[in-house]
């Protein structure tokens, strides 16, 4: 592959890395990073412009990753609390004790 196919060849593809990114097709990923790496592979001296151009595109898809990431840690988060909250929940009696409320334990009662 020619040097400046090569480079014009990973540019393309990191574009279309922040494209799957960004809608989520994480699974698309795997795919590119195959196609990344031989594109890098068949660059031997491309010129600064392209570097950096590459550098840029690389970098942005570094930050979407990266708060890709965060929400799914945050969305697991939530779940995790929402999951918790259909459990029960911590009460405390007239002495000022925790008391436990859980589903399905004769302390549960349902209320209209």
């Amino acid at each position: 592959m020619p040097e400046t196919n090569a480079a014009e060849e990973l540019i393309s593809l990191l574009r279309l890395e922040r494209e799957a990114i960004r809608s989520a097709e994480f699974s698309d990923l795997i795919a590119l990073s195959d196609r990344k790496e031989r594109a890098m592979a068949a660059l031997t001296k491309p010129d600064r412009g392209r570097v950096e151009q590459i550098q840029a595109l690389a970098r942005e898809n570094q930050v979407l990753l990266a708060s890709a990431l965060e929400g799914v840690r945050a969305a697991q988060a939530r779940l995790e609390v929402i999951v918790a909250a259909a459990k029960g929940f911590d009460s405390y009696d007239r002495e000022g004790r925790p008391q436990p409320i859980r589903r399905g334990s004769a302390d549960f009662e349902r209320r209209a």
